[in-house]
């Protein structure tokens, strides 16, 4: 017995030892990325001013600022994705203090563009990571980390606005919209009446951290809705859960790379899902649709 519990510490302090070690190159790799885009910095301001010592006060016309074209704004070169990345996140305050008319959705206002995809590409690493790590979400927000944070919360507030746009445009209960809110499950079955019977049901979660939780409320609560209603709560509810939905698309995707490869590190996971372009690009194109079925939905209601 004395033997057993021997061994169960040991396997205990291994994996304490294990996540301790990730952790630090977790951070460490952060910190290197953002000595690197300061060093970027530094090295453009020094070819900046060599320029300008060279060229006197004029300025060759390949420097010659000009007017940007809304192809320019939208294919950005690709050395200048992060600082264009860094771009849109910091001018996206105004859209947040003036947020778009119901009648311009964010992928008729521009939206669908390299940035766009640059910024969804952080966020799924993002939850890879938090597929592997439960408490990489809270890390974050402790540490107030510029990598991953601004693309979350840009997208976060992109789907929290596009909710807020559709109950400008519903009737839906506050009794509804509590139902929908709890249960990330959501299936529909046609009654011979033309009706449907939609079944809202799955395990609760947090949605700042995405763990489960246990919570004391049904396991599944049934609402008897007209067509047209069902699809005004499914897009409802397809906003409002996307972030935990996506995650578990990305944890099924983690879960199948440990299967496959004997006890693989944290890293080459992360390195593996980003680099499946397939997987990534088809999470797009579901983002992308998301984002449409709202803009189709407010232009039908405006006609």
């Amino acid at each position: 017995r004395e033997q057993k519990e021997k061994e169960q510490k040991e396997r205990e302090q291994r994996e304490k030892e294990k996540l301790e070690r990730e952790k630090e190159d977790r951070e460490r790799k952060e910190k290197e990325h953002r000595d690197r885009e300061k060093e970027k910095e530094v090295e453009k301001e020094r070819e900046n001013k060599r320029r300008e010592r060279e060229g006197g006060d004029k300025t060759p016309a390949e420097y010659q600022p000009r007017a940007k074209s809304s192809k320019d704004k939208a294919e950005p070169p690709p050395k200048k994705r992060k600082k264009w990345l860094k771009e849109v996140l910091s001018s996206s305050s105004d859209s947040d203090s003036s947020p778009p008319s119901d009648d311009e959705g964010p992928v008729r206002s521009g939206f669908n563009n390299r940035a766009m995809r640059e910024m969804f590409r952080s966020y799924v690493e993002m939850l890879v990571s938090t597929a592997l790590d439960p408490d990489m979400i809270q890390a974050l927000e402790d540490t107030d980390d510029e990598l991953y944070l601004p693309p979350m919360r840009k997208i976060d507030s992109l789907l929290s606005e596009q909710k807020k746009r559709l109950l400008r445009r519903v009737d839906m209960s506050i009794q509804h919209q509590e139902a929908l809110h709890i249960f990330p499950k959501m299936t529909a079955d046609p009654l011979e009446s033309g009706a449907v019977k939609v079944h809202l049901g799955g395990e609760g979660y947090n949605r700042k951290t995405l763990n489960r939780v246990k919570r004391s409320i049904p396991k599944q609560q049934d609402l008897k809705l007209s067509i047209e209603t069902c699809r005004i709560y499914t897009l409802y509810h397809s906003l409002h859960h996307y972030k935990y939905h996506t995650f578990l698309r990305c944890k099924k995707e983690t879960d199948s790379i440990e299967q496959a490869t004997e006890d693989p590190g944290q890293e080459e996971v992360v390195q593996q899902c980003m680099a499946n372009q397939g997987w990534l690009e088809n999470l797009f194109n579901s983002f992308m649709e998301l984002l449409k079925s709202m803009d189709y939905f407010s232009r039908c209601r405006m006609e």
